[in-house]
């Protein structure tokens, strides 16, 4: 199967790499619309994310600009993606198919080629780790490369050799049925450092089928008569283990996919300010959510950094302003759309909310301070004023305060802040300007707007509050309840139906029971119309209007997260285990939020770094940095369908370390052992789904299960 390369001079030209896989795409295109009646059989599969939604728009932007008509659809997980493909099973116009964000643990030839007609490609763009190795190494079906993956730098640089090498042996070397442990030298035990074979076997050259790329392939040990020489039972479970270790080694995530389809687009010289934003995007949403560690950020930062300064060259002055002082400061331009890098400070959309409570909801300060205690308020107030902030001031919108105090903030946070334990507040990142339209959007500005398009555009009720207003409530001015129909909040008639169906999200199984059947389908769909919401809000041009009127939306978001995440520990229901921190939300205003597993994944995030240095336990320094860097677990009653939400984040020590996710396997552990009714229907496989009646059960087998999978 072809794996791609990451486009690079040094990649030989008979080595097929993003653009020889797209020009596939669309010479087989193409070559369908020529035939009649076969000019619609591109099929995009996107994953429901944020990264999934801005490839999918910077892929159909290519494609468009290639007259290649196609079909998208979002999936939310492999129920939906099952759904999807038995519709396509009887499409004969398929030709090709495309996976955004989805795919990578997926057997593709297996499970996916047979069930369409011989003519299907199937390219696969995931960031998800790890790889299924059947669509990294194993073969076609009827020996046709027809699986593309799109790699990155952990795949065809010899990083999966011992993988590999196991998988061939494993997957086509017959199996010695009488051999016995002491037949040979070979089936002694040998510690993992002597695992690599090629002293005993000879290595070479091999180039893939269809001119892909050479990669060395073990020569196959032949007996007497030239056949192949079985497998000792020995060397067979060395190799056994070998794939069971990659495999139970943990989820973690390779580069954006958004950041892999602009590659694409600078390779064909196509890239401009539009692609580059949304490939910025995909980047900071990996860093802000915790799946990539701070080096790969800064690794990335500087290739799009170099992007940046090549698409947006400085601006001329004006003719008026040469040769004056004017020429040196930048005056507002209407038709200003550049990038520009900045250094972001880790508050949440402070540019559009106001300091202190952009301060107060940000998850980095919360760690530092524990701001859901009256002590932690203090401190928090106590730092604004040292640094000669007033509670006016920084209660007041952003955009209001004091010029001076604006200007004056970066540099009296790096004198104050540390002081308080605020060592990292600064990231470097980039800003975009919309001329006239809009603030300048930060990119994680833009990344928490679409995130929460995605998880509460519609199908839930939320109060959201009016610019320029704080507090007051609906008949007092001051907040609105959120309908996407209205750009943010209600009062229009076509309003009625989106803010009814909220209402009954809201009510959480008040309906009669005979109407139940059809609120739980109308539900069921209330993500798609979130993902064409958070869509339509990335169009290129510059429009920003939805995506702008989406920021009091995250901001009602982020409340709701601090406020949870503060009672919980108020309260002492995070319960410290053994291996995990464990947490039930049960009842409360924001369980609707709650039940979508997004929204709460970034509860688990925040209370990660909320409860790093606040819950230490007593004891000696070994204990006390394991238990500053246990997982939580966070689980959420939908009260409607009679389950719990379950999603397991993973610890660190220190702020910006990021580790593999273990939880994926440990689910389907405890679901096995307790024979609790569960569903694992995401691609994030650190969420599950347990029946209510169960989740005791299942948490019990969770502590056994993440004694093995964690120690």
């Amino acid at each position: 199967m072809p794996i791609l390369p990451i486009p690079s001079p040094a990649v030989p030209k008979t080595i097929p790499s993003y653009p020889q896989a797209y020009n596939s795409i669309v010479s087989r295109s193409r070559a369908a619309m020529g035939s009649a009646g076969g000019g619609n059989g591109l099929v995009i599969m996107v994953a429901n994310g944020v990264d999934g939604v801005c490839a999918g728009r910077m892929m159909t932007t290519l494609l468009t600009s290639d007259s290649i008509p196609h079909r998208m659809f979002p999936v939310e997980g492999y129920a939906e993606l099952e759904e999807r493909t038995q519709d396509l099973e009887a499409d004969n116009e398929l030709h090709t198919l495309i996976f955004l964000s989805l795919g990578a643990i997926l057997p593709i030839s297996s499970h996916f080629l047979s069930r369409f007609n011989p003519n299907v490609h199937v390219h696969v763009l995931d960031s998800h780790r790890p790889w299924n190795l059947e669509n990294l190494f194993g073969g076609g079906l009827e020996g046709r490369e027809r699986v593309w993956i799109w790699g990155d730098d952990d795949v065809g640089r010899r990083a999966f050799e011992k993988e590999r090498r196991a998988f061939e042996a494993l997957e086509y070397e017959p199996e010695d049925s009488d051999s016995s442990d002491s037949d040979s030298d070979d089936d002694l035990p040998r510690p993992e450092s002597s695992d690599d074979d090629s002293s005993n076997d000879d290595n070479e050259l091999v180039d893939d089928e269809d001119g892909g790329s050479p990669r060395p392939r073990r020569r196959r040990r032949l007996d007497a008569d030239g056949q192949p020489k079985p497998l000792s039972r020995a060397k067979k479970a060395r190799y056994a283990q070998k794939i069971h270790r990659y495999y139970t080694a943990g989820t973690h995530y390779g580069q954006s996919v958004a950041g892999t389809v602009y590659m694409l687009a600078s390779a064909l010289g196509r890239e401009d300010n539009d692609l580059l934003w949304l490939a910025i995007l995909g980047l900071t949403h990996q860093y802000i959510s915790s799946r990539i560690k701070r080096d790969n950020y800064d690794i990335l930062h500087s290739l799009y950094l170099d992007e940046v300064a090549r698409l947006n060259p400085p601006a001329p002055p004006p003719p008026s302003a040469v040769g004056s002082a004017a020429a040196s400061s930048s005056s507002p331009n209407p038709d200003d759309h550049s990038i520009r890098p900045s250094e972001e400070l880790r508050f949440t959309l402070y540019r559009h909310w106001n300091l202190y409570d952009s301060m107060y909801h940000s998850g980095y300060v919360a760690s530092k301070m524990g701001i859901w205690r009256e002590k932690g308020k203090g401190r928090l107030q106590g730092m604004l004023a040292k640094m000669g902030f007033s509670l006016t001031q920084c209660h007041q919108a952003y955009a209001n305060m004091d010029i001076s105090l604006k200007r004056q903030l970066s540099h009296r946070m790096d004198s104050i802040a540390p002081e308080y334990g605020l060592v990292e507040l600064t990231y470097p990142s980039f800003t975009r300007t919309y001329g006239f339209r809009s603030l300048p959007l930060s990119a994680a500005d833009a990344v928490e707007g679409i995130g929460a398009l995605l998880e509460a555009a519609v199908g839930v009720r939320l109060e959201v509050e009016i610019e320029g207003g704080k507090g007051g409530g609906e008949w007092f001015g001051g907040s609105r309840i959120w309908a996407l129909g209205g750009l943010g909040w209600s009062g229009k008639d076509e309003n009625k139906e989106a803010l009814e169906a909220a209402a009954l999200a809201a009510a959480g199984g008040e309906e009669e029971e005979e109407n139940g059947g059809e609120k739980k389908k109308k539900d069921e769909k209330a993500w798609e119309k979130c993902f064409w919401a958070s869509f339509d809000a990335l169009k290129p041009g510059g429009d920003v209007t939805l995506l702008h009127s989406s920021l009091p939306l995250c901001m009602a978001l982020q409340r709701a997260i601090i406020r949870q995440g503060s009672s919980l520990i108020d309260k002492n229901k995070v319960v410290p285990l053994k291996w995990f921190r464990l947490a039930a939300i049960t009842e409360g205003p924001d369980m609707a939020l709650f039940i979508n597993p997004s929204t709460l994944s970034r509860l688990a995030l925040w209370m990660v770094d909320a409860l790093r240095d606040r819950l230490a336990a007593q004891g000696g320094s070994d204990q006390q940095r394991r238990t500053k860097s246990l997982p939580v677990v966070v689980a959420c009653l939908d009260e409607r369908v009679g389950t719990y939400v379950v999603v397991g984040v993973t610890g660190a020590p220190e702020f910006g370390d990021v580790r593999k996710n273990k939880f994926g396997l440990a689910f389907q552990d405890a679901a096995l052992e307790s024979g609790a009714g569960a569903r694992h229907d995401r691609f994030d496989t650190s969420i599950v789904e347990v029946k209510k009646e169960d989740l005791s059960a299942f948490m019990e087998a969770l502590q056994l299960s993440a004694t093995e999978r964690m120690s």
